[in-house]
């Protein structure tokens, strides 16, 4: 079981692939989360690994670590079917892209995608939260309090 934290800046978690794969050096990870509730859907990207348990080229054993916030961990929390890939990040093009304009929310020139093959299925376990944001203003001025809802 995966256990990621939203509430800390760092997590890290071990990871025994389903088969046998090529270590390499370089290359990149990245943690697909589907919520078991709504299904709903999250890569974690900028994935570090801290250790990789070697034996003739292939790995039985990966140690990662994933940075809260930067790596867009999900808020809610609950259980999660998680899928380590194995791949490489690659620029997108303006012309190629599929994302929608509105779902970017960085500069276009560190916007890339990751492609690449499941080397392990697993269950994860997100420490978020569930509560609404509640911000209540109250002021000297004022005779009574506003609370406003987020969602």
């Amino acid at each position: 079981m995966i256990n990621l934290y939203t509430a800390h800046p760092t997590s890290s978690f071990t990871v025994y692939p389903d088969t046998e794969y090529t270590y390499t050096p370089t290359g990149s990870y990245a943690l697909n989360l589907t919520q078991d509730y709504d299904q709903s859907f999250t890569q974690v990207e900028n994935l570090k690994r801290l250790n990789t348990d070697v034996a003739n080229n292939k790995s039985h054993l990966i140690v990662l670590e994933a940075y809260s916030g930067s790596s867009n961990i999900p808020t809610p929390d609950g259980q999660y079917t998680a899928q380590l890939l194995f791949g490489v990040e690659t620029s997108v093009k303006w012309g190629e892209a599929n994302a929608k304009f509105s779902a970017v929310h960085e500069r276009w020139s560190d916007y890339d995608t990751f492609s690449g093959s499941v080397i392990s299925t697993d269950r994860a376990y997100v420490h978020g939260t569930n509560l609404q944001t509640i911000t209540t203003y109250t002021g000297t001025d004022q005779t009574g309090a506003y609370t406003t809802y987020n969602s």
